[in-house]
């Protein structure tokens, strides 16, 4: 519930058609996709801002393993990712976090890396929906993080 976050929730509002505010713990939780909510929020100090999604539900067994397993090659690709890939145990569910220094964020740059996070967790959404261990693990091409040029 700070200025700062309050700020960012104010500038990337219109850019996804909404109106953003905090909840009552400092948070704000947006629904981007059916499948897909991303949860924001300012750290204890407030210097970084934290994004989080569940993914999806991953049964027991030796999917689930192959899941887990492909999960850790994922988030061993070379920075920038646009998410760190996690399990939550007593929802059994896949989800993804990632955080940022709120001093380099606007509302636009924010913008483009909540895309990036939605389009990682509908990714491997999509594919355990569909029985694959997970997406393709090659590393996609990406564009130099923030917007700067190589």
């Amino acid at each position: 519930m700070t200025d700062r976050f309050e700020q960012l929730l104010l500038q990337l509002g219109p850019l996804f058609g909404l109106k953003l505010h905090p909840d009552k713990i400092g948070g704000c939780s947006i629904a981007i996709t059916p499948s897909i909510k991303v949860q924001l929020q300012l750290d204890l100090v407030q210097e970084n801002l934290f994004l989080f999604s569940k993914i999806i539900e991953i049964p027991p067994g030796k999917f689930r393993e192959n899941v887990l397993r492909d999960a850790l090659k994922a988030n061993a690709f070379p920075d920038p990712l646009s998410g760190i890939l996690c399990y939550l145990p007593t929802p059994n569910e896949l989800c993804l976090y990632q955080s940022y220094p709120v001093l380099i964020l606007n509302g636009e740059r924010l913008a483009g890396l909540v895309g990036a996070f939605v389009e990682m967790a509908e990714s491997w959404h999509h594919a355990i929906k569909n029985g694959q261990s997970s997406p393709n693990l090659s590393r996609p091409p990406s564009s130099p993080p923030f917007g700067f040029k190589p």
